[in-house]
């Protein structure tokens, strides 16, 4: 492949290596935020990944559910840097940011029966 090919990336392929990223992150899991205007008129609902993207980079925003008891400045800057660095050495793109949401705080089975 030379310099001047263009090489097109989905959002989809996008939002997938974000989630491979958010596998190796114990603790965290993405949830679905509630449904906007125009996901209900579209029919698309987020995946708890918004990409948006233009000549310059990327720009990722991610929405969580952590696991009570972790530390959510820790959790949120490892999402960011492991996300950061998938994207960025699996496409070749700038990730310009990376925004981390923490919707829900989950209780495992064990600490809410105490």
């Amino acid at each position: 492949m030379n310099d001047t090919a263009h090489l097109a990336i989905a959002p989809d392929v996008l939002i997938g290596i974000t989630n491979l990223a958010l596998e190796s992150i114990e603790g965290v899991r993405p949830v679905q935020p509630s449904q906007r205007v125009g996901e209900i008129l579209s029919g698309r609902r987020s995946r708890g990944v918004a990409i948006e993207r233009d000549a310059s980079g990327v720009w990722i925003d991610v929405t969580l559910a952590v696991d009570y008891g972790i530390e959510i400045p820790k959790v949120a800057a490892s999402v960011q840097r492991a996300v950061r660095e998938s994207v960025a050495s699996m496409t070749g793109l700038e990730v310009r940011s990376v925004n981390v949401y923490v919707e829900a705080v989950d209780l495992n089975e064990r600490e809410s029966s105490d």
